[in-house]
């Protein structure tokens, strides 16, 4: 039996150049996430020198704090810091977020255990059997994209660490709407553009 593969190239995938303890130096972060309940997303434009990393962290009694970073690959170095505040309660249009509850919607997503991209390649495929020149051949079209934005998480909850790499969730997930880590991995971008207001481009 032939097997035919059949290739389509959306765009080329995407990959982050930079070394994640280069990025960390540039933005005063240690590699190593020291709090028991952190996650980090750096998010990469292929087509700029631009970076964002999200960082979400608890210090200790329910204290939390995010910060967004916009960094600069070129000179290396953090072009601007915006922090969010988690008020104990309403602050005129400022409503109070539950902090925990975010968390918790995060730890839904299964991101202690989804893998990289490239470990579910094999999933992102249609096929279906031929009969080409007088014999049955299997005929798969794969999908590849390139450009568009990247994204690394670094995750820790208590004990449990992982980190991953995706990229273009959307566009994966338009076409391949089963793939439950396809889902895993817009869930996680869901979460900081419903509840943070970020990355709704």
């Amino acid at each position: 039996m032939k097997l035919i593969l059949i290739i389509f190239i959306i765009s080329i995938s995407s990959c982050f150049g930079q070394d994640y303890s280069e990025i960390n130096k540039g933005l005063n972060l240690p590699d190593s996430l020291e709090y028991e309940s952190e996650i980090r997303i750096y998010k990469d434009f292929s087509t700029t020198d631009g970076m964002e990393i999200f960082r979400m962290y608890n210090k200790g009694k329910n204290e939390w704090v995010v910060t967004i970073y916009y960094y600069n690959k070129t000179f290396k170095s953090a072009t601007k810091i915006d922090m969010i505040e988690f008020p104990k309660e309403n602050l005129g249009e400022l409503k109070a977020k539950n902090a925990n509850l975010i968390w918790l919607k995060f730890l839904l997503t299964d991101i202690d255990k989804l893998p990289n991209l490239k470990d579910i390649s094999y999933k992102l495929k249609k096929s279906k059997i031929e009969f080409i020149n007088g014999e049955y051949s299997i005929a798969r079209n794969v999908m590849s994209v390139v450009d568009g934005q990247s994204y690394f998480v670094n995750f820790r909850n208590l004990k449990k660490t992982n980190n991953f790499f995706f990229s273009n969730p959307e566009t994966y997930l338009s076409n391949y709407s089963d793939v439950d880590e396809l889902i895993s991995y817009n869930q996680i971008l869901k979460i900081i553009k419903n509840e943070f207001n970020r990355w709704n481009d």
